[in-house]
């Protein structure tokens, strides 16, 4: 089970952007960074189009949690690193599905971005 409840999940599929905030190595919070959301079955994913190279990714895989606020949704999140194919397949077609008229989409789902993705836990 995701932990996500789905009113969470519906206002988040009505809003493309999500915003992340990890926290710095002194544990205040980073400026909020814009990125892409994609729902893949009751779960909820984040990439980076530069892939793992990308700041708030590495952030990300230092610090293990953060922040999000998206769709009027503002939760705490844990963070998990998928790398299995099953699962990069799932989120690419999350991705498909959800930003498929954007001109943007196909850096999303390029093997530098599926490298990056991670998996948004809710915290509490």
């Amino acid at each position: 089970m995701s932990g996500w409840k789905q009113e969470e999940l519906d206002a988040i599929a009505k809003d493309d952007n999500l915003y992340i905030s990890i926290p710095n190595a002194d544990g205040s919070m980073h400026k909020p960074t814009w990125i892409w959301i994609a729902q893949a079955g009751d779960d909820l994913y984040c990439r980076g189009y530069a892939g793992t190279d990308a700041r708030w990714h590495q952030s990300a895989k230092r610090e293990g949690k953060g922040h999000i606020s998206v769709g009027g949704v503002e939760k705490d999140v844990r963070f998990e690193f998928p790398t299995d194919k099953e699962t990069n397949d799932q989120v690419d077609e999350g991705y498909r599905q959800k930003y498929g008229n954007s001109s943007y989409l196909s850096p999303m789902i390029t093997e530098k971005a599926r490298q990056a993705t991670v998996r948004l836990i809710p915290a509490n």
